[in-house]
């Protein structure tokens, strides 16, 4: 039972540390600098407001204002991965918490957090072996 704990605990701190990462991200993104710039040169780079300026015309907010106002956005679309990434951790404490008394539910448990993580690429990897282990053992 030792090793898949192990491996459960190391997929945990690694989704905590994703999440802490991924929240800091999303809170600081208005005060970010180089993302406004980036967005305010793919914005002027944009074939639409090219043409616009092209022609003459005025466009009715600089690019510099429509970046201000995607920045906002996009503060509100990152907070759908950083809530993601804490259901799937908290589905791992879940499945790290019954190993002892239902290995047999604590691999399906961390089984269904692996693909649900499949985008972390490691994290899944460790929760699949440790929910193989987990069920090679209950049988």
């Amino acid at each position: 039972m030792k090793t898949p704990k192990t491996l459960t605990m190391i997929s945990l701190v690694l989704l905590t540390l994703i999440f802490i990462a991924s929240l800091f991200f999303t809170i600081t993104l208005p005060q970010n600098q180089s993302m406004e710039q980036a967005v305010t040169r793919y914005l002027e780079n944009d074939p639409k407001y090219q043409r616009t300026l092209d022609t003459g015309e005025t466009p009715s907010i600089s690019a510099d204002e429509m970046a201000a106002e995607t920045m906002s956005a996009l503060q509100v679309f990152f907070v759908i991965p950083t809530i993601y990434i804490a259901i799937i951790a908290l589905i791992v404490l879940i499945g790290y918490t019954i190993i002892p008394k239902k290995p047999k539910g604590a691999a399906l448990t961390l089984f269904s957090a692996g693909v649900l993580s499949l985008v972390t690429i490691i994290v899944p990897v460790l929760l699949f072996i440790a929910g193989g282990m987990l069920k090679k053992r209950s049988v």
